[in-house]
């Protein structure tokens, strides 16, 4: 009896969690995004439209991501070779 409402009081604490922050968000966007959204969207069509063509520089150093990759990679290796059961001669 005891874990049936143990399951219970979980459940409805679980449900309570994962309701509230769609509940409190209801009426946040209309105060956050309404208003000036078309005016703002006007004037960056307005920027991209007498850019140059290319991409706007993002600050993202696609070198740190590969080398960050390569040490992950490289230290997968090293763990396994160094996990691997030696066979005894």
């Amino acid at each position: 009896m005891v874990q049936v409402k143990l399951k219970v009081v979980f459940g409805v604490l679980t449900t309570a969690l994962v309701a509230a922050p769609s509940a409190l968000a209801v009426g946040s966007t209309q105060s956050v995004y309404g208003g000036t959204g078309g005016v703002s969207q006007a004037q960056v069509q307005a920027a991209t439209a007498s850019s140059s063509g290319s991409l706007p520089f993002t600050g993202l150093d696609l070198m740190l991501l590969v080398g960050g990759g390569m040490l992950l990679l490289l230290t997968g290796i090293v763990l396994y070779l160094v996990s691997r059961p030696r066979a005894s001669a």
